[in-house]
């Protein structure tokens, strides 16, 4: 598992061994708030936030680090 704490309102997770093949990322917010998100595409694959727009600066920091966060979760999910 890797960990990112790089909002003031969220943090990004990598889990390792997931049962899915489709790269994405577990995202927390301070209020306990719960989505996961393509890493890819930024879309919403599970989970629910509200309002949705406090998921646009996590979409934003996913786009400029997508190329390392597509390595890690692929170092952790062979």
């Amino acid at each position: 598992m890797t960990n990112y704490s790089v909002g003031d309102d969220w943090r990004i997770r990598i889990n390792g061994r997931e049962q899915h093949p489709l790269p994405h990322v577990h995202v927390q917010f301070r209020d306990g708030s719960r989505v996961s998100l393509a890493i890819e595409t930024g879309a919403l694959l599970v989970g629910y936030v509200s309002p949705r727009k406090r998921l646009e600066p996590v979409r934003t920091w996913i786009e400029a680090h997508r190329d390392a966060l597509l390595t890690e979760y692929r170092r952790l999910n062979p």
